[in-house]
């Protein structure tokens, strides 16, 4: 009651002289916007650490996003960039004038064998495919090496590294000839049965000679990388690095004889074969 009494004293006295009370009401108002603000402070600090969490929650949304988006695209062009690889590797063998006749059968190389001593890849044609022991296999680079074993569906390929392997071969600058055998590493072979006297240096070229059965002539084989010569031997030892991937190499291609089955039609549209 004495609250409300003062107030209209006030207000009465406010009327009858206003300018009196003028400093008065502005120095309350003052003190009332600061007081507000005092009080507002709390609740709009509250709301600006609630906005800024939400802020930092949509933005490493984002960045989550953004960062899942560049990790599949980066998987996108790396399988684009390998497909495209691939297949100038198959253009490559395709187009290769390693076979000078018959039909080249496109493989794939589908595993080898774990043992260590046997250098022998497996490949996804066989009997099926018209496929038999001794035919000779090639990259876009020159030999792998011929079929060992064929079963209905896939074949084992021994590769011109295994100790196995011999094929006769010539050099393209002298006419040189030995016999290439493997010596248990894809990246040598040895030349065997080359006289010292043999007109071989380092950076021949090799090629198949064509005196065997199973390689036609003119096929590359490699190229000579050492040539010692001890003076008082009767053969030199001949180092060669081989011309194909032999570790490397995904797809090759089976060289079919001239007489071997013409492919039909429905073959023909599944599998991939060229004649040269």
């Amino acid at each position: 009651m004495a609250a409300l009494t003062l107030a209209a004293g006030l207000l009465l006295a406010e009327g009858r002289d206003p300018g009196v009370f003028q400093p008065l009401r502005s120095t309350a108002d003052t003190v009332l916007a600061y007081v507000h603000e005092a009080v507002s402070l709390p609740g709009r600090v509250t709301d600006w650490v609630r906005d800024a969490a939400r802020s930092e929650r949509s933005l490493r949304r984002e960045l989550a996003v953004l960062e899942a988006e560049r990790l599949l695209t980066q998987v996108r062009l790396q399988r684009l960039a390998e497909l495209s690889a691939e297949n100038a590797r198959l253009r490559g063998i395709l187009d290769s004038r390693l076979a000078s006749s018959g039909y080249l059968l496109l493989a794939e190389v589908v595993r080898s064998d774990p043992n260590p001593a046997m250098r022998v890849l497996v490949i996804d044609r066989g009997a099926r495919d018209g496929l038999v022991p001794g035919l000779p296999v090639l990259d876009a680079d020159g030999v792998m090496g011929q079929i060992m074993t064929v079963k209905a569906d896939h074949a084992e390929v021994m590769l011109v590294s295994d100790r196995r392997h011999g094929m006769a071969v010539r050099a393209l600058r002298s006419g040189a000839r030995g016999v290439l055998q493997g010596a248990g590493d894809s990246r040598r072979l040895e030349l065997a049965y080359v006289p010292e006297s043999a007109d071989l240096v380092k950076g021949d070229q090799l090629v198949s000679s064509g005196l065997g059965v199973r390689f036609p002539a003119g096929l590359p084989v490699g190229t000579v990388t050492e040539v010692f010569r001890s003076g008082g031997g009767e053969f030199a030892t001949v180092a060669v690095a081989p011309a194909a991937g032999l570790d490397s190499s995904r797809h090759v291609v089976v060289l079919l004889p001239d007489d071997a089955r013409a492919p039909t039609a429905a073959e023909q549209a599944e599998v991939p074969h060229v004649a040269p």
